[in-house]
């Protein structure tokens, strides 16, 4: 099976849609754009408005579990199948996945996760996003390509996914590192409850912000050695086994894919995050600012 890169850059991109032949694989590029309540955007507005030419949206709430209390979950395999079937990606398709966060990644680890768990290795992260795609000076659209359906078939993956029951033994066996992307003063249980629902953490995680995956000034990932030094740092140790973990797995995704750019490429991701484990675990085991949280 042929190997790609879990990150490509904007020339890259521009070069081989410019000039398909350079690319032995057929690509399908996918704007996997998703904000929070908070952001006070519009994905699919956005999509609508401009996107990189020949993207297709790649909706995360929508390719879901439906029957799940919980939000953004795994959706079941044929329902993978059928829903990236209808965007033209099939077995043999190089994925390239992106967002439109201003600072250059948010969402897209999230569909780079769920296509290796889905089994297709064949996809990539677009460093820098649509931010830096535009900052660069390329060219976007508002013309939405029509595409024939193709035949995906899924082989799930069970060992980049953890569950409830998974991370409720981890309490007792302490085996696994749990590592959270959200931002400081949501982990903390500083944040206002009102913008920030849900603010609090595991006890014995560690807060890695996704912020940190990201140089601020160029919008680029850091280099692995610097993505090494901000593990480090926070006290990870990539030597051992890890899950990351979020509000509802889609910014845990991108310390995944940071592991990944390390040489770590086994990192699960807790699905049902902070969005389950708030809500099903005893309140010994959440941790809401500096107190535990009280019956």
């Amino acid at each position: 099976m042929r190997i790609v890169s879990a990150l490509v850059n904007v020339p890259w991109l521009a070069e081989r849609l410019s000039s398909p032949a350079l690319s032995p694989l057929p690509l399908r590029v996918l704007d996997c754009s998703y904000y929070l309540p908070i952001h006070k955007r519009d994905q699919r507005a956005e999509y609508r408005q401009k996107h990189i030419p020949g993207a297709l949206f790649f909706d995360i709430q929508e390719c879901s579990d439906k029957s799940s209390p919980y939000r953004n979950m795994l959706p079941p395999t044929q329902q993978f199948e059928s829903y990236v079937g209808d965007l033209g990606v099939d077995n043999g398709t190089h994925v390239v996945v992106y967002d439109g966060m201003d600072r250059g990644l948010f969402s897209a680890a999230r569909v780079w996760w769920m296509f290796r768990v889905f089994g297709h290795p064949l996809v990539s992260v677009l460093n820098g996003g649509l931010v830096k795609w535009c900052e660069l000076g390329h060219p976007v659209t508002d013309e939405i390509p029509q595409v024939e359906k193709a035949n995906f078939s899924a082989t799930y993956n069970p060992s980049l996914v953890r569950d409830f029951g998974f991370m409720e033994k981890n309490f007792t066996q302490k085996s696994v590192q749990m590592v959270d992307s959200r931002s400081a003063n949501v982990f903390n249980g500083e944040a206002d409850p009102a913008s920030k629902p849900d603010v609090g953490h595991m006890p014995g995680a560690v807060n890695v912000p996704l912020g940190r995956v990201v140089d601020y000034e160029t919008k680029i990932i850091k280099s692995p050695e610097k993505l090494q030094e901000m593990f480090s740092a926070s006290g990870v140790d990539l030597a051992r086994p890890m899950v990351a973990t979020c509000g509802s797995g889609v910014t845990a995704c991108g310390l995944a894919l940071a592991a990944h750019l390390c040489g770590k490429e086994d990192v699960p991701v807790y699905d049902g995050s902070w969005s389950e484990w708030s809500k099903r675990a005893p309140p010994e085991n959440i941790i809401c600012g500096t107190h535990e949280k009280q019956g």
